[in-house]
């Protein structure tokens, strides 16, 4: 039986919103203070209204450092002052990912080029206000004397990458709290001394606010119980000391249904580099990586410094997503992929040696298509052939699935990973 092309298929209606619907952004402020600075907590609690379009979602904040000239903020600068970010539902934590400074500044590495950085430099902070930047002034900001700013932008969270609105209406209060780092931690102390203050204010989780009616929301509560598909990152570390040479197993303890991808990131550790913000080759071209999961290797040949170096960031291309994507998109040069331990390193040129290893099982639409390590610890084998020169924290960075689970009978929600 024939059909028409779609394109001349005019019979065929066209759906429609309700009548009432509407929409509008929501700003949401913190509710426990008006400015803040290192080590103290940003909450925000969101309105338990409307439906919530997770792909909106994003921060923005003014910022004020008690500095001297040239002072080197490190990794990428509106994310450099979160130390940790926690999401909660009702009194349930629905997750927390510790050193998020450090994983989001790995991500936007892993999923931004050099161009898209140029194309935010301004809302994610990078460089200065006061010169033109090149192909390297894409990592960090140089600060001018007690310098004050704004910066803003997504989000990453559990919520955030919900494949599906959050129905505000329906879920006990969502709660995002930010912890902020030290000063120590966010800036070079090497070149110029760190800054003696910081104040971050007018601080806004902004989202858009989708309202579709009274009777939709009575459809949704309906169904009793429902799940929305999302995912985030588990970040953990071990410490390697310096002089180590051979095999070398460190154990994770990261028990997870369906594990996406993971990135061993090898930060470093010495005052004269940008610390958790490099990730170096410790093997120093001169061994191996891999994962062990529940007594299987990934990937099944380790991946060897000494004779393919370069091929393993095809590895690393595969673990964000398709190497033939063009959408898939790194911003690690030559220079940066080849920092190694004992080595120099730069604000502009930071180390983005980092492991990646794909273990999802398919990559589609599947609810769970990662591998389980809900029995099972995760080891990281790292062989060095070339004793290490200075100590290093191992981060495993795992990518996983999640499924956001509402009861709308009880009121109450829970993440299952």
């Amino acid at each position: 039986m024939s059909s028409l092309p779609s394109a001349v298929a005019y019979s065929v209606g066209s759906p429609s919103l309700p009548p009432n619907a509407r929409s509008h952004e929501v700003v949401v402020r913190s509710s426990n203070g008006l400015t803040f600075g290192e080590n103290q907590t940003i909450v925000f609690d969101l309105p338990n209204s409307a439906f919530c379009d997770p792909t909106s979602i994003y921060l923005r904040y003014s910022y004020a450092f008690t500095n001297a000239i040239n002072a080197q903020l490190k990794g990428t600068p509106v994310y450099t002052p979160i130390q940790r970010l926690a999401c909660f539902a009702g009194s349930t934590q629905l997750e927390s990912i510790s050193q998020y400074g450090q994983v989001a500044n790995m991500m936007v590495n892993l999923t931004h080029d050099v161009a898209q950085k140029y194309g935010v430099q301004s809302s994610f902070g990078y460089r200065n206000d006061t010169s033109i930047p090149n192909m390297e002034g894409f990592d960090g900001r140089v600060l001018s004397t007690d310098e004050s700013g704004s910066f803003s932008a997504p989000l990453p969270c559990v919520l955030s990458n919900c494949e599906k609105f959050l129905p505000l209406f329906a879920l006990p209060q969502l709660r995002v709290e930010l912890t902020l780092d030290t000063l120590a931690n966010m800036f070079r102390s090497d070149v110029v001394a760190t800054p003696t203050g910081m104040t971050l204010s007018n601080v806004e989780l902004v989202y858009k606010s989708v309202d579709l009616g009274a009777e939709v929301e009575a459809m949704v509560r309906s169904a009793g119980m429902t799940h929305i598909k999302t995912q985030s990152l588990m970040n953990t570390a071990s410490v390697l000391g310096a002089g180590v040479q051979g095999s070398v197993a460190l154990v994770y303890n990261q028990r997870l249904a369906s594990i996406k991808s993971a990135f061993i990131y090898c930060a470093n550790t010495v005052s004269a580099s940008n610390q958790q913000y490099d990730s170096v080759d410790i093997t120093k071209g001169n061994g191996s990586y891999s994962i062990t999961i529940a007594g299987t290797q990934y990937p099944s040949s380790s991946m060897n410094t000494a004779l393919n170096k370069n091929g393993m960031l095809m590895a690393l291309k595969g673990a964000t997503g398709s190497i033939y994507s063009k959408d898939n998109n790194f911003s690690i040069n030559s220079i940066e992929w080849l920092r190694e331990d004992g080595g120099t390193t730069t604000l502009d040129a930071p180390g983005k040696f980092i492991v990646g290893i794909d273990t999802e099982v398919l990559d589609n639409d599947y609810i769970m298509s990662g591998i389980s390590s809900q029995n099972s610890s995760i080891t990281a084998n790292i062989v060095c052939n070339t004793a290490t020169t200075n100590a290093h924290n191992i981060h495993l960075i795992t990518s996983y699935d999640g499924l956001l689970e509402i009861d709308f009978t009880a009121g109450v929600a829970s993440l299952k990973v």
